[in-house]
């Protein structure tokens, strides 16, 4: 086949509204704009069989001027130098549940895709956040479950 663009309508918006970004996820599964006034968009239906997906639904909470996308996460940077996370997001709920502000104002952010947060910090720090992932599981001497300590919990960033 020959190489070819396919047209995709954008999200219905109120007159003079465009789209001025758009974002994709290293393994392609996730499709992610921004808009003129700052609105975030996601594709919705994306599959194997319909790899362009199906239509765009605006995803609220906030106001973002970049998107940075991994294999499973969103990040938003706001107008005012702010970082979000977009939680729950995943096949069946492409646009997720929520958004959660992290600490922390930056200037650009970037992400790679296996999660491996990136920014640039003012006064021009590179920036890179550290984070640790624990799963609940069961002691097979105790029974119990095994907690991580409150000081395990803290999101940080390193000045590099």
């Amino acid at each position: 086949m020959l190489p070819a663009w396919i047209m995709i309508e954008p999200p219905v918006q109120p007159a003079g509204v465009t789209l001025v970004s758009v974002h994709s996820s290293p393994n392609d599964q996730m499709l992610w704009a921004l808009d003129s006034r700052w609105n975030v968009h996601v594709r919705t239906g994306i599959t194997e069989e319909m790899p362009v997906g199906t239509d765009w639904e605006h995803v609220p909470g906030l106001q973002a001027c970049q998107l940075a996308l991994s294999t499973r996460t969103v990040w938003a940077r706001c107008p005012n130098g702010d970082l979000a996370r977009r939680y729950g997001v995943t096949d069946k709920n492409p646009a997720g549940d929520y958004w959660k502000k992290i600490p922390g104002h930056v200037t650009c952010v970037t992400v790679t895709s296996s999660d491996e947060l990136w920014a640039v910090g003012p006064p021009g720090y590179l920036l890179q956040r550290l984070t640790r992932t624990f799963s609940h599981s069961h002691s097979a001497q105790s029974g119990h479950a095994t907690s991580p300590h409150p000081e395990d919990l803290e999101d940080e960033w390193e000045v590099i």
